[in-house]
């Protein structure tokens, strides 16, 4: 976000959806693993221990450029990327041999987890628990039905890996390998946000007219209306009321600030204005 001539300051990146927060029962729902495998479980090793390979996957039949299409305001690498966070990661292209070109890999890592793009709902709850499946099963390699986790050490002395099928019910690893997978995805993304934030205090009406990037913050005791757009990496800071027709793209709506059918980008609204219905604000601090 460039806004330095307003002098507004927004984070990239400066929230990320905590899917631990969100209700157990729904993260047990998604996931690959019986009710008996989510447990309490110390995953710290996790960030020391794995290299976390993204494979950027390409499906130009579908839609151009895969990789950097925007589900939520984020790009579909960046979701994956994502549920490793913490970890180093390594971005590569795919390749027919998959396999040789993770071999080619220069890490210290003793465990290589290997994913691809096209799988945006992946989370770090799931990457977690396949770490943790993988590890607890001193196991060598586990394949899944989009990609793998291999310990290093037996990657680089074994040159005919037999990759079989997947071990778990992965339906975290669904491929967007068609507009309805791809809506399917976008659907369930969008989903967890709302849920992130009504969690978090915030009143939503018209849930499914409302629409919320991921980088998105907002406050307590903030009320949305039917028909509003917020986007980027926005801040809508405590009690603030959207009214019907909103649309706020990488800016900061200060606390107490009413808004109706208003344009705002790249702007600053403080405390204590008022700001007329059907106003467009771009570049500006009010």
């Amino acid at each position: 976000m460039e806004n330095e001539d307003i002098g507004i300051m927004v984070a990239k990146n400066q929230i990320k959806i905590d899917f631990d927060a969100l209700d157990v029962d729904q993260t047990i729902e998604e996931s690959p693993f019986t009710s008996t495998l989510i447990k309490a479980v110390n995953f710290d090793w996790i960030k020391e221990e794995v290299l976390f390979v993204v494979v950027k996957a390409y499906h130009n039949d579908v839609v151009k450029d895969m990789p950097n299409l925007s589900i939520c305001g984020k790009k579909m690498l960046d979701w994956v990327v994502n549920a490793g966070s913490g970890c180093e990661t390594k971005i590569i292209e795919d390749t027919p041999n998959i396999i040789e070109r993770v071999r080619g890999i220069n890490t210290d890592k003793k465990i290589i987890a290997v994913f691809y793009s096209d799988t945006p709902l992946l989370n770090k709850v799931s990457f977690n628990k396949f770490c943790e499946y993988f590890s607890s099963r001193n196991m060598n390699f586990l394949k899944l039905s989009r990609g793998f986790l291999v310990k290093t050490e037996f990657l680089r002395s074994n040159y005919s890996i037999a990759q079989g099928s997947s071990e778990l019910d992965d339906k975290c690893l669904i491929i967007m390998d068609s507009a309805k997978a791809i809506n399917y995805a976008s659907s369930l993304i969008y989903n967890k946000i709302i849920s992130y934030h009504i969690k978090n205090g915030v009143i939503i009406y018209g849930q499914n007219t409302v629409f919320i990037d991921a980088d998105v913050e907002i406050e307590n005791g903030v009320v949305i209306y039917p028909n509003n757009i917020i986007k980027g990496q926005s801040i809508i800071a405590e009690n603030v009321v959207l009214e019907s027709g909103n649309i706020i793209k990488d800016s900061i709506i200060s606390p107490n600030v009413k808004l109706s059918c208003c344009y705002i980008e790249n702007s600053k609204v403080n405390s204590g204005n008022r700001i007329e219905p059907f106003s467009k604000i771009i570049g500006q601090e009010l």
